[in-house]
C-alpha cells in the first residue's frame, strides 16, 4: 500500500499540471505553480521523498531558468526591433516573389525559413513571421496557419537551444552531447515535414511535382543541423540547418534571385557572426565565460544584435519603446510558465520522486523505447515548450530507461526532440497560430490537420527507439 501511495504522492505534480491545462484550460504560469506546490508538498510530507535537498534543487532551477528567461528576452526583442524596422516586411514580400508555385515554397518556408527564424528566436515567433508570408501567397488562411505551426520543426535548437540546454543539465550531458545526439534523430523528421507541407499545398499532384524536392530540402536541413553540431556552435544548429535548406531552395531559382533584401537580413548575419564567434571560439567562449553568466552564451549577443538593429533601422525612441514594452508583454507570461516548470522538474528528481516513478517504468521493459516518445511528446503539447516538457518529464525518463537498461543518453534525446515537435501543438501555439491568420475560434481546425506529421514523427522516434 505504502508503494502504491506514494506513487500516486510522486506523479501528482503531472496530472495536476494536465488536469488544468488540458481540462480547466489554465494559462501555464498557474499550471506550473499548482506542480511546484504539489511536488514540494509530496517531498515534505511523504517519507519515502526527501525534503534536505530541495533548498538546493531550487537554486539549480533557478539558475537554469535564468539561463533561458535571458535568452528569450533577447530573441523576442531581437523579432520586435526586426519588425518596427520593416525587416520582417521585406523579407516576406521578397520570398512571396521568389516562388509562384504554392507547393514548392511551402516546402521551402516549412523545412527552410522558418525553422531559421524559430532557431534564432523561438518560443512560436516563426509562426508570426511566416504566416504573412503565407497569406501574401494565396494560400488561405487554414493553410497558411497550418503551415506556420510546422514551421516550428527544428524547435530542440528554438531560442538557440535553450529547451535542450535544460535537458542537458537535467539529463547530466554536455549541451553539444544532447544536441548532436537529437540532430541525428532529427534527421529523419525534416523531410517528413517537407513532404506533409506539399501535400497540404497541392494534395496528391503537388506531391508528385515537389515531393522529391521537399525531401532534399528536409535532407539539406537535417545534415546542416547535424554538421553545425558536431563541428561548430550547437546553439546555431538549428539555424545553419535552416539556412542550408534555404540556401538549397534559392539556388535551384538563381534566375529569379533578384532584389535581396541584404539590409533586412543584415542584422541576421551580425548575429550569426557574433554567435560563431562567441561559442565556436574556443579562446573567446573561455574568456566570455569567466566574466560571468551575463557574457556567456547566446544571450549577449542576442542583445547586441537588438542593438545594431536599432541602429541600423533608425529606431528612435518611440518606437523602440514600443518594441520593449512589447517584448516584455510577450516575454512574462512565458517566463512565469518556465520558470515553475523548471522548479518543479527539479523538485520531482531532488526529492527521489522521479527515481519511484521510473521503478514502475520497469514493467515496459525493452519496450519502454516505444513508450518515452509518447511520453515526451505529451510533455510538449501540455506546456507548449520544449523548456517546460524537458524540465517536467527528462528525470522521470532518464531514470526509467536506466532502470531498464536502456541508453540515457539516447532516452533524453527522445524525450528532447519528441516534446519539441509536439510543442506545436500546444494550446498556446495554436491560438498564436490562428491570431497571425485572423481565424480565433477555429484552433480546433487548425490541430486536426497539424498533427499529422506529428504523429509520424513520435512513430518514427518509437521505431528507432527500439531498433537502437
Amino acid at each position: 500500500m505504502v508503494d502504491i501511495v506514494g506513487t500516486l504522492v510522486a506523479v501528482s505534480p503531472f496530472v495536476i499540471a494536465v488536469a488544468l491545462l488540458v481540462v480547466l484550460r489554465w494559462p501555464a504560469v498557474w499550471a506550473g505553480i499548482a506542480a511546484l506546490v504539489a511536488a514540494l508538498a509530496g517531498a515534505w510530507v511523504w517519507p519515502t521523498l526527501e525534503s534536505a535537498g530541495l533548498a538546493d534543487s531550487l537554486l539549480d532551477g533557478a539558475g537554469t531558468s535564468a539561463k533561458v528567461l535571458y535568452v528569450l528576452f533577447g530573441g523576442l526583442l531581437l523579432y520586435n526591433l526586426l519588425s518596427a524596422g520593416g525587416a520582417v516586411e521585406a523579407v516576406s514580400r521578397y520570398l512571396g516573389r521568389l516562388e509562384p508555385e504554392k507547393e514548392a515554397l511551402a516546402a521551402g518556408i516549412v523545412v527552410g525559413v522558418a525553422p531559421f527564424f524559430e532557431s534564432v528566436t523561438g518560443f512560436g515567433v516563426a509562426v508570426v513571421i511566416s504566416a504573412p508570408i503565407l497569406l501574401a501567397a494565396r494560400f488561405s488562411p487554414i493553410k497558411a496557419a497550418v503551415l506556420a505551426s510546422w514551421g516550428q520543426c527544428a524547435v530542440p535548437w528554438g531560442a538557440l537551444g535553450v529547451g535542450t540546454v535544460i535537458g542537458a543539465d537535467l539529463a547530466g550531458m554536455g549541451f553539444r552531447d544532447l544536441s548532436t545526439a537529437s540532430a541525428y534523430l532529427n534527421l529523419p523528421l525534416y523531410p517528413v515535414y517537407g513532404v506533409a507541407a506539399v501535400a497540404l499545398a497541392g494534395g496528391t499532384a503537388g506531391v508528385k511535382r515537389h515531393g522529391a524536392e521537399a525531401i532534399l530540402l528536409g535532407l539539406a536541413a537535417g545534415s546542416g543541423t547535424l554538421l553545425t553540431s558536431l563541428y561548430l556552435a550547437p546553439e546555431l544548429s538549428g539555424a545553419v540547418g535552416g539556412l542550408s535548406a534555404t540556401a538549397v531552395f534559392m539556388a535551384r531559382r538563381r534566375r529569379r534571385v533578384n532584389g535581396v533584401p541584404v539590409r533586412a537580413l543584415l542584422p541576421y548575419g551580425f548575429l550569426l557572426a557574433l554567435l560563431a564567434l562567441s561559442s565556436g571560439v574556443a579562446g573567446i567562449s573561455n574568456s566570455l565565460a569567466r566574466l560571468g553568466p551575463v557574457f556567456a552564451g547566446p544571450g549577449l549577443p542576442l542583445l547586441l544584435a537588438a542593438g545594431f538593429t536599432a541602429a541600423l533601422f533608425g529606431i528612435g525612441t518611440l518606437d523602440g519603446g514600443g518594441a520593449v514594452r512589447g517584448t516584455f508583454k510577450q516575454w512574462l507570461p512565458t517566463a512565469g510558465a518556465v520558470l515553475t516548470f523548471v522548479l518543479a522538474g527539479e523538485v520531482v528528481s531532488g526529492s527521489g520522486a522521479a527515481a519511484l516513478l521510473a521503478s514502475g517504468a520497469e514493467s515496459f521493459g525493452s519496450l519502454y523505447p516505444a513508450v518515452s516518445p509518447v511520453l515526451g511528446a505529451l510533455g510538449g503539447a501540455l506546456t507548449g515548450s520544449n523548456a517546460a516538457s524537458n524540465a517536467l518529464f527528462m528525470p522521470l525518463q532518464v531514470e526509467a530507461a536506466r532502470g531498464v537498461g536502456v541508453s540515457g543518453e539516447i532516452t533524453a534525446a527522445i524525450q528532447n526532440v519528441a516534446g519539441s515537435h509536439a510543442s506545436l501543438l500546444a494550446p498556446q501555439r495554436i491560438v498564436l497560430a490562428a491570431t497571425a491568420v485572423g481565424l480565433l475560434g477555429r484552433e480546433g481546425e487548425i490541430l486536426r490537420y497539424a498533427i499529422a506529421p506529428v504523429a509520424v514523427s513520435v512513430l518514427v522516434l518509437a521505431v528507432i527507439g527500439l531498433l537502437w
